[in-house]
């Protein structure tokens, strides 16, 4: 790593409320995104025997039954491995799509688990108030960091902002409410586990070089129609920090066609060959936000960016310093997508700065088994 790309310590800024509400990249990058907080009676973590799947009602034992079986069935088809064009691609420009990695049936199967997922979903009156004073909504960012922070381990949602009336029911459609569902999909969830350690996605893995990869998190991002938030420009380096940098990799499965209509990823090709500027960090236990951003916030040219549209199956493979962002969905189409992250592991070390955390119930686990 060349001393121009190595992290340089900035003054620290507290975040505020539109920040921590606005935050870019691999945490709450979405404008419209607000968080189910757990109400203040339950503490911030979770004990160690209680499940990963939290807010899911009382079916959802039989409903992670029929997931299984659903994965036993799951027969994925393998892929042709990428080239040594493709990979040099990816280098240069710090983003690849490759089309046609997952068939049609297979995105069907993977939108049909987390349909199951939300059909049980149990959100308590709690989660669906809106707050309309600065206080309170101030209140409301700080639990919602509270909840978001202790999600690494479990599968949470996240909801649009906007989607409940001032007493606390859905304005929309429940399944239409969400923003996404994360953050441990890949290790709780046994279609999306078995998609993660998929042959296609260990033969790309291996095409990028990677010794050791571990998962470090997984989302599935909705991207509502009409109203599906926007992405602001970020590097997920800012969020998933490691020592040396360039060690995440981000894999971003279209589970519907992603156009410029509907919010594709867009990308400033080659912005991953300078550094980061800025990283967020954790704040003292018990301390009021609980995060902070070190450094400056970058502005980028509209201009800068390509769009990169993919059609259902595809898969964008993203590094972790690319400059990238998505627009509001304005269409009457949804955009749905699971995503993870990756880091090789050898020679690496993982920011214990970071929000995100392995623990004893769920550390890393590797890509490849």
């Amino acid at each position: 790593m060349s001393e121009g790309r190595a992290w340089k310590s900035r003054p620290r800024v507290v975040l505020s409320v539109s920040d921590r509400l606005a935050l870019g990249g691999a945490l709450i990058c979405s404008k419209a995104l607000w968080v189910c907080n757990p109400p203040p009676a339950s503490g911030l973590s979770r004990p160690a025997s209680s499940p990963p799947f939290q807010g899911l009602g009382a079916a959802a034992h039989e409903d992670s039954a029929l997931s299984r079986r659903r994965s036993r069935d799951f027969k994925m088809r393998h892929t042709a491995p990428i080239t040594g064009d493709q990979v040099k691609k990816f280098h240069e420009d710090g983003f690849l799509v490759l089309e046609g990695v997952f068939s049609p049936e297979e995105c069907d199967t993977m939108m049909d688990a987390m349909k199951d997922i939300v059909a049980q979903m149990d959100v308590p009156l709690h989660c669906r108030t809106e707050f309309t004073t600065q206080e309170e909504e101030q209140l409301q960012a700080q639990g919602s960091a509270d909840y978001f922070l202790t999600s690494g381990d479990k599968i949470r949602f996240f909801f649009e902002k906007g989607v409940f009336d001032k007493n606390g029911g859905f304005l929309v459609p429940k399944e239409r409410s969400l923003n996404k569902v994360g953050h441990a999909l890949h290790a709780y969830e046994p279609v999306f586990k078995q998609v993660t350690h998929s042959q296609n996605i260990q033969t790309v893995a291996r095409s990028l070089g990677m010794a050791e990869p571990v998962v470090v998190q997984s989302m599935y991002i909705f991207k509502q129609p009409g109203f599906g938030g926007e992405v602001t420009p970020h590097q997920d380096a800012t969020f998933l920090h490691t020592e040396q940098l360039g060690r995440v990799t981000g894999f971003w499965i279209a589970l519907e066609d992603a156009t410029e209509d509907n919010g594709c990823l867009w990308f400033i090709p080659g912005s991953h060959t300078s550094g980061i500027t800025r990283r967020m960090v954790r704040t003292p236990a018990g301390s009021q936000p609980g995060t902070t951003f070190v450094g400056s916030e970058q502005r980028y040219e509209d201009g800068l960016f390509v769009a990169a549209p993919v059609r259902r199956g595809g898969l964008v493979l993203i590094h972790g310093e690319v400059v990238h962002k998505s627009e509001l969905n304005t269409s009457d189409r949804s955009r749905h997508s699971y995503s993870f992250h990756v880091m090789d592991a050898q020679d690496t070390k993982w920011s214990t700065e970071n929000w995100l955390q392995p623990t004893p119930e769920l550390p890393f686990p590797a890509l490849y088994v």
